[in-house]
């Protein structure tokens, strides 16, 4: 039995008697800060990769690109794919608060309860976490993360690249490698999952922030 594991008191059926949430701040605020600060550097990363990195070349085919996305009206398009982005907030904050209120922690997504008269009885069916089986199962939630956030990431790669694409490049190389890493390290352990994401967490919000800069300029163009 792993260390982790061992450190986990349940209940009588089964659900942790903890939840791995902090008590302070709640989720809404804990959830709204690790939005908008990561938002706020990719932004100054974004603006800062456009303006002092990128080769006179490469702006003067950005302000092309630009003035066209402002002829054909298609900032609101960038500005749309900002807000769908961005709109995931509140539905993570709903799912957060509903997995504190509930102890239930990852890498179980789902609780369920075995059916029939004798049922009550026994404890509710969650994950195995131990072993290869447990193994396996982290590995399944891994590719299931990475599935969640993928059309997201990939809409707002198109949109960025179209404007800035070597730069995007470069933020969406080191966002898929931060992948790999973060499932290589749930496969061993569910805090594993953390490996390697802080540089695809900023790299991903780069891309968002290219996003909304070229939304910007296109709209006030």
């Amino acid at each position: 039995m792993s260390a982790e594991k061992k450190t986990v008191e349940v209940d009588a059926k089964g659900i942790p008697l903890k939840s791995v949430y902090p008590e302070k701040p709640s989720v809404p605020v804990l959830y709204t800060m690790f939005t908008i600060i990561p938002g706020a550097i990719g932004l100054a990363i974004a603006y800062a990769i456009i303006t002092y990195a990128s080769s006179t070349e490469s702006q003067s085919a950005a302000d092309a690109k630009l003035s066209l996305l402002a002829t054909y009206d298609l900032g609101w398009l960038y500005l749309g794919i900002f807000l769908v982005k961005l709109l995931q907030l509140p539905i993570g904050i709903i799912l957060g608060e509903a997995r504190k209120a509930s102890k239930v922690n990852v890498p179980d997504q789902h609780v369920y309860k075995v059916m029939g008269s004798e049922g009550s009885k026994l404890g509710y069916v969650l994950m195995e976490t131990e072993d290869d089986l447990g193994k396996f199962n982290r590995a399944q939630r891994a590719l299931q993360n990475y599935h969640e956030q993928f059309p997201t990431m990939m809409l707002q790669y198109v949109a960025a690249s179209f404007v800035w694409p070597f730069e995007t490049f470069g933020c969406i190389a080191i966002w898929s490698v931060s992948c790999v890493l973060s499932a290589s390290g749930y496969v061993e352990s569910a805090n594993g999952r953390m490996k390697g994401r802080l540089p695809g967490y900023f790299a991903a919000a780069t891309v968002q922030g290219l996003v909304l800069i070229a939304a910007y300029k296109a709209l006030v163009a």
